[in-house]
């Protein structure tokens, strides 16, 4: 893990790089708790707009007791390696424990957009 003050540094130097300036910058996946989203706002990096994006799969296959038919869905499908069951578990936990105060602190300029409908609608 790198120390919350070690990532606002590193943010903040990268993002007063000039093609940042000029032509703006994304973050994804980043703040991930309240302290971060704190560090970056006394940095003086105050995002104009924070997207939340709500994803709910369509299919979700098990190995065991969900494997699709379709083999060319079988071999698009890559089992994480790193991740077990209960890591997932423990992550979305986490998310739902932590998100909602970094979602406070940027309740001005938060969009939330629903990605489960038509990709045109989105």
């Amino acid at each position: 893990k790198i120390p919350n003050a070690l990532w606002a540094n590193l943010i903040q130097e990268r993002l007063s790089n000039v093609d940042c300036i000029k032509q703006g910058w994304i973050l994804e996946g980043f703040p991930e708790n309240q302290e971060q989203a704190w560090m970056l706002q006394s940095s003086g990096i105050f995002p104009r707009h924070v997207v939340l994006i709500h994803v709910f799969p369509v299919e979700v296959f098990h190995t065991t007791f969900n494997w699709p038919s379709d083999p060319v869905v079988q071999e698009r499908l890559v089992k994480p390696e790193d991740l077990s069951e209960q890591e997932v578990s423990k992550k979305l936990l986490e998310y739902h424990r932590k998100f909602p105060e970094i979602f406070h602190i940027y309740q001005k300029v938060l969009k939330s957009i629903n990605a489960d409908q038509p990709s045109v609608d989105v």
